[in-house]
């Protein structure tokens, strides 16, 4: 009877650890999968009217999107976004409503760099890739520092064709290391018009990403 009961015991024990340990592997990995997701702070003051829903709205882009090698990406990523909203965007053609947007990124150095704000001076970027602060602080001259943080933003402002007062406006933006537009601005845009019409204030838009 002894060893039943011990068995009995080791088989309870033998369950517990194995629940644990699905546990902590089901947490882990949700822990990994967490990694994969961006996440876009976007700005919407308040809810698009009901005219806006189903409404063609002229496309326009700021002079700085209008040309470039990338300017064909940019404007496919906000005339995507714009008709999975619901609206119907043209290119040249007139229209009720226009629609102006702009894409642009700057060095969050402030955020890259919070302990060492402001720095003496403009950063160096050496051939190797590496950023350099010389003078700061002066005894650790010639000194590597981390690559600066780069905020990458979308803005679209939609406008009475006929009195140019604006009807809706919205932004959304991320940072990260990499100051290209191009490979978010799918994202980017898609985030701004995320929940229209009725979608509004300061939120965090999640994108789940495909692992590769």
């Amino acid at each position: 009877m002894p060893p039943l009961v011990m068995t009995r015991r080791a088989t309870r024990v033998l369950r517990a650890g194995v629940l644990g340990g699905a546990l902590a592997l089901f947490g882990l990995l949700g822990g990994c999968a967490s990694l994969n997701v961006n996440a876009y702070h976007v700005d919407t003051p308040k809810p698009a009217p009901a005219a806006l829903v189903g409404a063609q709205v002229q496309l326009q882009a700021a002079p700085a999107d209008s040309e470039g090698p990338q300017a064909e990406v940019l404007r496919t990523a906000v005339l995507d976004a714009m008709t999975h909203a619901g609206m119907v965007p043209l290119l040249g053609s007139p229209a009720p409503f226009t629609a102006r947007y702009a894409f642009h990124s700057y060095a969050d150095f402030e955020a890259s760099f919070p302990s060492a704000w402001p720095p003496p001076g403009q950063p160096i970027l050496l051939p190797d890739g590496a950023w350099i602060y010389n003078g700061y602080p002066w005894w650790y001259r010639g000194w590597s520092w981390p690559p600066p943080w780069y905020e990458r933003v979308f803005e679209v402002e939609i406008r009475d064709a006929s009195s140019g007062a604006l009807v809706w406006r919205s932004s959304s933006m991320i940072g990260g290391y990499d100051p290209r537009i191009a490979p978010v601005a799918g994202q980017l845009a898609a985030a701004a018009f995320a929940d229209f019409p009725q979608g509004s204030g300061k939120r965090l838009v999640r994108e789940q990403q495909v692992p590769r």
